[in-house]
């Protein structure tokens, strides 16, 4: 793989960035290059000023009419190691209950089945223009890291582990000997923590996984307040997550000291919220004092819109409250969760931007907010610089492309949003892997 490459001179409809963009000139322009193994936009904008850059008089150029260039997408919290369990409806009869009884029948366990699935939700994630994720990797295994860092996407592989009631000291110690091998990131990809949720792993877990990671500075993601089933169980320590753990055999009383005390889900992980910032999956319950709790917390939020609806959790708690959760501080991001829960005709690609699609045809968002939902928030989210996900010039996670042709739209944004085009990557910017790509390299 070439460490360098000649600029290129992109020249679009339009340019959509987090950062601004709205007051330039249709069409706009962006001069980048590879150097160094790494991607770098040199210039942005009007195309003549751009054209007037040094480096754009020896540029490839690469004309791209009808199409809106925008920074690489992030996908905050996917599942790759699901994705060969494809598309699947869901069973309102058999409920939650029947969704996961049918997940933990088709899940691969076999190394080479989980590494071919994680491959295949890499090349879906690129196919939708995604270039950064926050993966939840399995439950205590390294091939879906491995995986990821062999990879053309960067971000952040949680590792997911399960405990309640006694066995938290026995996991905890599995843990911290995963953490000592494997901590730290290789090839733009952080080994991160990933305790399960509040109905699989006790309150001592959760504290001992936030100090370990304030130990080792590495991140933490959770599945928080994602339906009503949680609800009950950590309020009462009855219900669904109750019988689950029975039947599988990993159930004693002593779990019983964490749950049963009435709480939300997010008051009862305050303690370990408050500790460190947190990357929050779903949460779909949330009240205004929860709000306020996620907001001192500094936590982030990985809405996966269209997870959501499928699940049918407005029926459980109403709207999600991301716009109230935005308006109040809270750093919210997008994700897909895994592939099972998209519409079959978009599970092809595993892309945060039909997550904002999706909000923008039901609510009416702004389409910058969701813009800025599916890339810097993200990035934040992940621990990522803003910066490499817009279209500042300096170095970049990556470029993509969507068509926009007959797109109406007060800003490119906009056009992007009204568009049913999937995001093309025009290039990616992994350090050591980052090269032109698709259209890019007419």
């Amino acid at each position: 793989m070439r460490l360098s490459e000649r600029p290129t001179l992109l020249i679009g409809a339009a340019l959509a960035c987090p950062a601004g963009f709205d007051g330039v000139p249709a069409p706009g322009a962006v001069l980048a290059s590879v150097e160094g193994g790494r991607l770098r936009i040199l210039a942005s904008g009007e195309v003549g000023e751009v054209e007037r850059h040094p480096a754009a008089r020896d540029a490839r150029r690469v004309d791209l009419p009808g199409h809106a260039i925008l920074p690489g997408l992030v996908n905050a919290h996917s599942h790759l190691d699901l994705t060969h369990a494809g598309a699947r409806p869901f069973d309102r009869a058999g409920g939650f209950r029947g969704w996961l009884e049918m997940v933990l029948h088709v899940r691969v366990r076999e190394a080479d089945a989980v590494r071919a699935s994680v491959r295949d939700g890499v090349a879906r994630s690129m196919l939708g223009g995604v270039v950064a994720v926050g993966d939840i990797a399995g439950v205590e295994r390294m091939e879906p890291t491995e995986e990821l860092r062999s990879s053309d996407l960067i971000g952040d592989s949680f590792h997911e582990f399960f405990g309640v009631g006694e066995r938290q000291a026995t996991t905890a110690a599995r843990v911290g000997a995963t953490l000592e091998a494997h901590a730290g990131e290789a090839a733009g990809v952080r080994l991160g923590l990933s305790p399960h949720a509040p109905y699989t792993v006790g309150l001592r877990l959760y504290d001992h996984a936030q100090r370990e990671a304030e130990r080792r500075n590495v991140p933490v993601a959770t599945h928080l307040a994602e339906g009503a089933e949680e609800r009950e169980f950590v309020a009462t320590g009855r219900g669904l997550f109750r019988e689950l753990l029975e039947r599988l055999g990993v159930w004693d009383d002593t779990a019983l000291d964490d749950v049963g005390g009435g709480r939300s889900p997010i008051a009862h992980l305050e303690s370990a919220l408050l500790r460190r910032p947190m990357l929050l999956a779903h949460v779909n319950d949330c009240p205004d004092a929860d709000i306020e709790r996620l907001a001192l917390a500094r936590a982030s939020v990985a809405y996966c819109a269209r997870c959501s609806d499928y699940f049918l959790r407005h029926e459980e708690f109403g709207a999600h409250r991301y716009l109230e959760m935005l308006a109040a501080g809270v750093n919210v991001c997008l994700g897909t969760d895994s592939v099972i829960n998209l519409p079959p005709e978009e599970a092809e690609r595993l892309s945060t931007l039909d997550d904002a699609r999706f909000l923008f045809a039901r609510d009416g968002a702004d389409p910058r907010l969701l813009l800025r939902m599916a890339t810097t928030h993200g990035a934040r989210a992940l621990g990522l610089e803003e910066g490499l996900f817009t279209l500042a010039p300096g170095e970049a996670a990556g470029l993509v492309a969507v068509d926009v042709e007959g797109c109406a739209g007060r800003t490119a944004a906009e056009r992007v949003m009204r568009s049913g085009a999937p995001a093309r990557l025009l290039a990616v910017g992994k350090p050591g892997r980052a090269r032109f790509v698709g259209m890019a390299l007419r």
